[in-house]
């Protein structure tokens, strides 16, 4: 790793570190993972990013780096800030607006890298501020562990699964390769129906630690396959070049109509 970490200042109380229990796979817990942040003015809304960081030991003190990588850009040299002091056993920290508050970044989303020296639990909330009455529309997302990125393996194990997806003129399907590693990815996205049959098959290059967004699933990115309406759908994601680049992905289903959207975090089917 070659970038570095600035100072971020938080009301956290530190005290002595012990030792570490290590995450399950099943668990977010995790000493890095990735998930999705925003300040921006988009298709279907405003959206911004609150986020939450929660160190579960019992005697560990927690030392945690973040990094934004915006959209379409190398995140192989930026610089990241730290919470200091380190996150105290069972702590938990709050970063409302993360990208404009901690970042100062606004018109812009991407990829949250979250370090840790031990495992930690992160999770967000991206919501809608643009509606026509006071509150917001959130959109749930937790962080996806290292650990569950998938590398180039040409078999049903090397695949990740969104599912569930409908082709409705109502919804706004957008979808995100991200990519957790330090080359830069080569993509595969299929869209699949609920027999099995591919309608096509799109090829994506991402660069280190960012992200590529699939705008319009239905309405833009696979339209000329002529996918019929209904559903459900699924997207297949996959490592289409085996130069050592790992692949992470989720999608975001909008209803046009209120603005609300939800998150489908991409699944792999363990062996």
């Amino acid at each position: 790793m070659s970038r570095n970490v600035t100072i971020l200042a938080a009301a956290i109380f530190a005290f002595s570190a012990l030792g570490s229990t290590p995450a399950t796979a099943d668990s977010i817990a995790s000493t890095v993972s990735y998930l999705p942040v925003a300040d921006i003015e988009g298709a279907t809304g405003s959206w911004r990013t609150d986020v939450w960081i929660f160190n579960p030991e019992t005697t560990l003190e927690n030392e945690v780096d973040l990094y934004f990588t915006p959209a379409g850009v190398d995140g192989s040299n930026l610089d990241g800030i730290r919470i200091t002091p380190p996150l105290a056993p069972r702590e938990s920290v709050s970063l409302a607006d993360i990208l404009y508050e901690y970042f100062g970044k606004t018109g812009t989303y991407g990829v949250l890298e979250v370090r840790a020296t031990s495992p930690v639990m992160v999770t967000s909330n991206t919501y809608n501020v643009a509606g026509s009455t006071p509150g917001t529309y959130g959109q749930y997302s937790p962080g996806q562990p290292y650990r569950n990125a998938l590398g180039f393996d040409d078999s049903v194990f090397g695949d990740l699964y969104v599912t569930g997806l409908t082709n409705d003129g109502n919804l706004r399907t957008n979808a995100v390769v991200m990519n957790p590693s330090d080359v830069t990815l080569e993509a595969g996205v299929q869209l699949v129906d609920a027999m099995g049959i591919i309608y096509g098959t799109r090829v994506y290059t991402v660069k280190p630690f960012s992200l590529t967004q699939l705008n319009d699933v239905f309405g833009s990115e696979f339209a000329s396959f002529r996918p019929p309406s209904g559903g459900p759908y699924r997207l297949n994601m996959f490592v289409n070049l085996g130069n050592g680049a790992r692949i992470l992905g989720y999608a975001t289903v909008t209803d046009k109509r209120t603005g609300d959207p939800y998150l489908i975090p991409a699944q792999a089917m363990r062996p």
